[in-house]
C-alpha cells in the first residue's frame, strides 16, 4: 500500500509541476531579459534603474517558481506520510529509496508528465518553440551581440564581403517566394532558411545547436500550395534591418523609406556572409526592399534585384483573400500576429501597415476604403508598382506572374542569364491559376491599375 501511495504522491506532484509549466518559461524568459538589458547600449549609470526593475521581476518569478517546486515536494512527501499517520502506521522514511520506492516514484512521476492530458496545443508553435522565438527576437541586445560576435569570429576564418548578391522582391503574392526557391534550386546561391530561425542573426551559432537536415515538406500557413521545410529558402533577413535601424522605418501606420549609410551597406555585406557559401552568391526574398533600394545601390552597382508583379485584379483579391486568411489566423493563434512582426512581414493580416513611399501617395491624402475590400488592395498595387517604375533601372528586372506560371524555364533561364549567374536549372512545369475576385473594383482605380499594368509589361523581361 505505501508504495502506491508513493506513487500517486509522485504523480500528482508532477502533474502539478507540469501545470505549472508557464513560471518556468517565465522565469527564463525574464532571466535572458536582464542578461539582455546588461547588454544594452548606453552608460552603466543610466541601465542601473532598468536593470534593477528587471531583476525584480526574476526575483519575483524565481521565488514563485520555488513556492511551486516546494508544494510539489510537500504534496510527493506529505501525503504518504499523512496516510501512514492516520492509520498509525508511520511511514518509513527509508521506503522513498528502497528499489520499490524508486521505481513507484519512477512510475509516478512518468504518468504525471503525461496524464491527464491538458487542453489541446493551439497554434502550430509549441511553448517551448514560442519560448525559443521570444528569448532570440525579444531581446535584441542580446540578439546583436550574438551577431557581431559570430561576424568577428568569420573575419578571422578570412571572411571577406561580395557586393554581387541577388535580391527578389514585388509586393507579396506576387510569386516572389517560388521564383527564390527555384533559383535556389540551380545551386549558385545560397539563403536563409526557415531552419536559421528564431536565432537568425547568428545562424553560424544556431546552427551548432539545430542543424536540421531536409525532412517532411508541408504546405506553408499561407495555404497556396507551396511547400516548406526546415531546410527550404524563406524572407529572413528582414530581422537584420530592424536592428540596425531600430525599426526606425516601421511607422505605427505604415512602412516608410530608410537610408542605407556606408556602414550599414558594410555590416550587410557580412551579414550576407554569414549564410553565404564558398562560391556562391548570396540570394534573398525580401518584399521590403524597395524601402532601402535608392540608398543601397548608391553604394553598390553590382547587385540585382529580380522585380516581380501580376495582373492588378487578380493580385489584389489574392491580397485581400490572404488578408482574411491572417487576420483570423492571427485572432484565434496571437503568436502568429507577434511572428509576423518580428520579420516586418506587414504585408496583410492584423499587424497590416501598408508601404508609405513618398509623403502625397494616397496612403495620407485620400479617404482609405474599408481594409476589406478590392478597392482598398488596389490601392495598394498602384502605391507600390507606381513607385517602383520609378527606381534606378540599373539591375532591376521586372518579371510578370503570369510569364513566370506559364514559362517558368524559360524566365528562370532568362533571370539567370542577366544576372550573371549560371547553374543546373530544375524541371518546371506550367502553373496557371486563375484568381477571380469576388467585389468589383471601382472604375477609376481599375483603369489606373490596367495602365499601369501596361508600363510594367512594357518594362518587363522579354523571352524572346
Amino acid at each position: 500500500m505505501e508504495y502506491l501511495l508513493i506513487g500517486i504522491s509522485s504523480h500528482l506532484a508532477f502533474w502539478l509541476l507540469r501545470s505549472r509549466v508557464g513560471v518556468l518559461y517565465r522565469l527564463g524568459t525574464e532571466s535572458v531579459g536582464l542578461v539582455d538589458g546588461m547588454l544594452a547600449p548606453g552608460d552603466d549609470d543610466e541601465k542601473l534603474e532598468a536593470l534593477e526593475v528587471q531583476t525584480g521581476r526574476v526575483l519575483a518569478v524565481f521565488l514563485l517558481f520555488i513556492f511551486w517546486v516546494t508544494v510539489a515536494v510537500c504534496v510527493m512527501v506529505l501525503l504518504p506520510w499523512a496516510h501512514g499517520w492516520v492509520r498509525s502506521e508511520p511511514l518509513d522514511g527509508g521506503a522513498f529509496f528502497s528499489w520499490q520506492g524508486i521505481v513507484a516514484l519512477s512510475i509516478g512521476g512518468t504518468l504525471g508528465v503525461f496524464f491527464p492530458q491538458g487542453k489541446p496545443q493551439a497554434g502550430a508553435y509549441s511553448p517551448m518553440n514560442q519560448w525559443l522565438h521570444r528569448v532570440a527576437l525579444d531581446n535584441p541586445n542580446l540578439h546583436r551581440w550574438l551577431h557581431h560576435r559570430e561576424v568577428r569570429k568569420w573575419r578571422k576564418r578570412g571572411g571577406l564581403p561580395a557586393s554581387k548578391f541577388v535580391l527578389v522582391t514585388g509586393l507579396a503574392r506576387a510569386g516572389t517566394t517560388s521564383l527564390m526557391q527555384r533559383l535556389l534550386e540551380t545551386g549558385a546561391f545560397s539563403s536563409l532558411q526557415y531552419g536559421n530561425m528564431p536565432f537568425v542573426l547568428a545562424p553560424g551559432t544556431w546552427r551548432r545547436v539545430f542543424n536540421p537536415k531536409a525532412g517532411e515538406l508541408k504546405e506553408r500557413s499561407h495555404g497556396d500550395g507551396i511547400l516548406v521545410g526546415a531546410t527550404s529558402a524563406e524572407a529572413l533577413e528582414e530581422p537584420f534591418f530592424r536592428m540596425a535601424t531600430q525599426s526606425g522605418y516601421i511607422g505605427e501606420n505604415a512602412l516608410v523609406p530608410h537610408g542605407v549609410d556606408a556602414s550599414l551597406h558594410g555590416a550587410y555585406l557580412d551579414y550576407q556572409g554569414l549564410v553565404r557559401e564558398d562560391g556562391k552568391v548570396y540570394l534573398a526574398k525580401n518584399n521590403n526592399a524597395l524601402l532601402r533600394y535608392p540608398s543601397l545601390r548608391k553604394h553598390n552597382r553590382d547587385f540585382a534585384v529580380v522585380l516581380m508583379f501580376r495582373q492588378p485584379l487578380a493580385h489584389a483579391a489574392s491580397l485581400l483573400a490572404m488578408h482574411r486568411r491572417y487576420t483570423k489566423m492571427q485572432q484565434e493563434d496571437p503568436f502568429v500576429w507577434t511572428y509576423m512582426d518580428w520579420l516586418a512581414h506587414h504585408e496583410f493580416g492584423l499587424g497590416h501597415r501598408p508601404f508609405h513611399f513618398v509623403e502625397a501617395d494616397r496612403t495620407s491624402t485620400t479617404p482609405q476604403p474599408e481594409m476589406d475590400s478590392i478597392d482598398y488592395w488596389l490601392d495598394r498595387w498602384l502605391d507600390y508598382y507606381e513607385y517602383a517604375l520609378t527606381v534606378d533601372a540599373h539591375g532591376v528586372l521586372f518579371v510578370a506572374h503570369e510569364a513566370w506560371s506559364s514559362q517558368p524555364r524559360a524566365v528562370l533561364s532568362k533571370v539567370m542569364e542577366l544576372t550573371g549567374m549560371t547553374g543546373n536549372l530544375p524541371e518546371m512545369q506550367a502553373h496557371q491559376r486563375t484568381r477571380e475576385s469576388e467585389q468589383r473594383a471601382s472604375p477609376q482605380r481599375m483603369a489606373a491599375a490596367e495602365a499601369l499594368y501596361g508600363r510594367l509589361m512594357e518594362r518587363a523581361l522579354h523571352l524572346d
